[in-house]
């Protein structure tokens, strides 16, 4: 994810690779991380923050709050900028000591490698709008950014964090299938990833309810209605929604362990 936002600033021009300083949980990995992208390195996390404006925290949730401790140092008063899913903005204030940090949290997905990732943004009160502004424009970089509540950000994990995911399982059983009845992979992967992308542009581009568009596809009695029937029949629609549900849930439980 570090690398994807990296990639991204730095093509869009919002910062140069000389402005930007990578540090790891090894100097080993943060000098590879950067040689590959072109910016600076840090031996340590405390010393890559310690000229900075604004410090993105990408991490695994497990290492938020122990990272910000270590760096509590040298973060007062300056924009902390988080993508950890489940931890909260009270959390890593409490972590760093109350320093007078600015936090913002985040959630981009996995399409920010292709510059095409939905991310929503959250600002705590401790943070102001131009560092908002700032925020959106960093990750404007890579994808759509848009402003949620952090109470929403749970859910907002669930659906467009977790959710390419729960997509993608369709699309392997789309393209397994494909293959039994003969289709080769290569053709069987461009035609259902295809079909997929192309539903989700409809929605976004149209503005149409997905229901209402299904409608439009699914002739009386034809091949699409067959199939439908099937994934009525095993609820799949019930079982999307559960695993949504789970998603949200476990994000909820990451916050509450902390």
């Amino acid at each position: 994810m570090g690398s994807a936002l990296i990639r991204g600033m730095i093509s869009s021009g919002i910062t140069s690779d000389s402005g930007i300083t990578i540090s790891s949980g090894s100097s080993d990995s943060a000098k590879q991380s950067a040689t590959l992208l072109g910016t600076k390195w840090a031996d340590s996390n405390a010393e890559a923050v310690r000229d900075a404006d604004a410090v993105f925290l990408c991490v695994k949730p497990a290492k938020a709050i122990g990272v910000v401790s270590e760096i509590a140092g040298n973060l007062v008063g300056k924009l902390l900028i988080s993508t950890v899913a489940g931890i909260r903005a009270a959390d890593l204030l409490a972590a760093s000591g109350n320093s007078g940090i600015r936090v913002i949290r985040s959630m981009p997905n996995t399409a920010v490698r292709l510059r095409k990732g939905v991310i929503a943004v959250a600002r705590d009160p401790s943070a102001t709008a131009d560092d908002l502004e700032l925020a959106m424009r960093f990750f404007a970089s890579v994808g759509k950014a848009l402003e949620v509540k952090e109470e929403d950000l749970d859910t907002v994990t669930a659906v467009s964090g977790s959710g390419p995911a729960f997509a993608l399982l369709v699309l392997e059983a789309m393209i397994d299938e494909a293959v039994e009845s003969g289709l080769d992979r290569d053709s069987a992967t461009v035609l259902a990833a295809g079909a997929l992308a192309g539903a989700a542009a409809l929605v976004s581009k149209t503005g149409e309810k997905p229901a209402a568009l299904r409608q439009e596809i699914t002739s009386p009695n034809g091949t699409t209605a067959a199939g439908l029937a099937v994934l009525e029949t095993s609820e799949t629609y019930l079982a999307f929604r559960s695993a949504i549900r789970a998603a949200k849930n476990r994000s909820t439980e990451l916050s509450k362990n902390q």
